[in-house]
């Protein structure tokens, strides 16, 4: 079975639906000011709407693309450990973007650990500290990668972990001192949520790339018009 995708296509079309989302998440913020009510089903501060469900979808795919790659290098004698990490830990950041599992560990690790201000959504140490052994254990698998599928890892992943991480820990220091129900609040959850997705995009687009170029044998026809 052959599935004839182009990366840049599909790249235009994520990005499309992304900015559709901003928009709708917009809207809603807007329906909250003058009518006193938000459009859950679009807000990207919300759980279990609209937005996360794609985002999920989304990294989910990644993560079925991580295996197709690492089963065809096991089938080709190459490494193919690492790709199957990736796709692992694709499947569970595709789970915890709907349950939501790294919010349970904010209120037990704020109290032990006595946090505020920017740490004030706690579940950033955890996550922060597995974010370090990734980068070092996967430092070398990167480094052996094609230089754009490198640079493409390297960029998706700044980007994601800046909305993830970065806006998180402005919009905690914010929500301690001012609340959550503020304009400002509203620009960090549009910025983290907006960049984790724009981040997720520029991956699936790298992963694409990277089939195109390098593991034809996949049985996916891939049209390389980037």
């Amino acid at each position: 079975m052959k599935l004839e995708l182009s990366p840049k296509k599909i790249l235009t079309v994520h990005i499309a639906l992304i900015i559709l989302l901003l928009c709708a998440n917009v809207l809603s913020r807007m329906k909250l000011v003058y009518f006193g009510d938000a459009i859950t089903l679009f807000d990207f501060n919300a759980e279990r709407n609209v937005p996360t469900f794609f985002s999920g979808f989304m990294i989910l795919v990644c993560s079925a693309l991580l295996y197709l790659i690492a089963v065809e290098h096991k089938k080709e004698q190459l490494s193919s450990i690492p790709w199957f990490g990736l796709s692992f830990i694709f499947l569970f950041l595709s789970f915890d973007e709907i349950v939501s599992v790294h919010e349970t560990f904010t209120v037990p690790v704020r109290e032990t650990f006595e946090t505020s201000k920017l740490l004030y959504y706690a579940w950033v140490l955890p996550y922060g500290v597995a974010l370090a052994i990734f980068v070092v254990t996967y430092s070398k698998f990167l480094l052996k990668l094609p230089k754009k599928t490198m640079a493409l890892f390297v960029l998706s992943g700044s980007i994601f972990v800046i909305g993830a991480i970065g806006f998180e820990m402005l919009g905690g220091g914010q929500a301690e001192t001012l609340g959550i129900d503020n304009t400002l609040y509203f620009i960090f959850y549009t910025c983290e949520e907006f960049l984790e997705m724009l981040g997720i995009a520029i991956f699936l687009y790298s992963l694409l790339l990277y089939i195109t170029t390098d593991a034809k044998s996949l049985e996916i026809a891939v049209v390389n018009n980037s």
